[in-house]
């Protein structure tokens, strides 16, 4: 074993020891009357569920998961992230081959470093991964927040519904759906996030131009951090002319930098939009919006300056105040 895996491996000892009997069961056990419970601090132990029968139910409201990305805490171009000491967890909660699965609830509390350079920080991760023939998957009430991804669905995971989820300051994608997949995304509050839903398959032969993907009652704020020397953020929907088309209703994207990149991921998102109707845009800054923003289709009101901040803020208030079911972190007020 080298020393960077002895580091690792020790670094994680303390925390797997102090973990409760019923936290070391692995995926793969069958549940009693087909549901699954995870509860208590799995901290920096990746948990795996697999095969479990069709439309189980996987309840995670009283568990806690560890998200850590990176080797140190300021990754650089001259120490990465896969560089230092401490330990990582990129993905703390895959859930593999259960199809029709319904997981409830589960704390997702990330150590990713938000200060550093995107690109320096660049060691993929996700909080919750669902592949693998998980198809029409619900995944409902997640709070997740200082992760790399909130919740990534990829291979074979097609149908799935992101339902009441709450992800904030998510360092890339606050979903990621880079397989092209159709899909649900409702009443679902993202504050504070790089990148929105990612709809970009990258260099991979991907075509998504049959699926659809559903946006609806959702709200979606956009957070600048350092990204290859600049202080800014991505579009609210990553697209591609090879993504799904999109169904946007009753939902709220709100723009918080200037400098946004993503002009062309912008056009490309209304392009996409076959349905539009009663959602807001809006655009946070004082400064005046640039003349090359592209505007959105009928279906969007837009709000700018201190009317958009005012807005968002009673939007977030309200949806808070309408989930507490929704777990909190301990330093969050109820």
């Amino acid at each position: 074993m080298d020393r960077r895996s002895f580091m690792g491996v020790a670094g994680l000892y303390p925390l797997i020891a102090l973990l409760p009997r019923s936290c070391q069961a692995q995926g793969g056990q069958t549940p009693k009357d087909n549901e699954f419970v995870l509860a208590g601090e799995y901290g920096f132990e990746q948990q795996s569920i697999r095969n479990l029968q069709p439309g189980a139910t996987i309840d995670a409201r009283n568990a806690s998961f560890t998200v850590a990305n990176s080797r140190n805490s300021n990754p650089s171009a001259t120490m990465g992230c896969d560089e230092g000491p401490l330990p990582i967890n990129r993905y703390s909660l895959v859930i593999r081959n259960c199809p029709g699965v319904r997981f409830i609830g589960g704390r997702f509390d990330g150590q990713v470093p938000l200060t550093s350079d995107w690109r320096d920080t660049y060691c993929n991760s996700a909080a919750l991964l669902v592949r693998d023939g998980t198809t029409d998957a619900t995944i409902e009430g997640v709070r997740g927040r200082r992760c790399w991804d909130g919740v990534r669905f990829a291979e074979h995971a097609d149908g799935f519904r992101l339902k009441g989820c709450w992800l904030s300051e998510i360092r890339d994608d606050a979903v990621e759906n880079d397989y092209l997949l159709s899909g649900v995304i409702e009443d679902c509050l993202f504050d504070g996030c790089f990148s929105g839903i990612s709809l970009d398959p990258a260099s991979n032969d991907r075509d998504g131009t049959r699926e659809t993907v559903r946006i609806d009652g959702s709200f979606i704020r956009m957070h600048a951090f350092l990204s290859k020397g600049e202080i800014t953020h991505q579009a609210p929907i990553k697209a591609v002319d090879r993504s799904p088309r999109l169904r946007i209703t009753r939902s709220v994207f709100a723009l918080a930098a200037a400098n946004m990149r993503g002009f062309h991921r912008l056009e490309r998102t209304w392009r996409l939009t076959v349905e539009s109707r009663d959602n807001v845009l809006l655009w946070l800054p004082d400064e005046p919006i640039p003349a090359a923003l592209p505007l959105p289709p009928s279906g969007f009101r837009l709000l700018m300056g201190a009317n958009a901040r005012a807005y968002w803020n009673k939007a977030h208030s309200q949806w808070t105040a309408a989930h507490q079911d929704v777990v909190r972190f301990s330093d969050e007020v109820l």
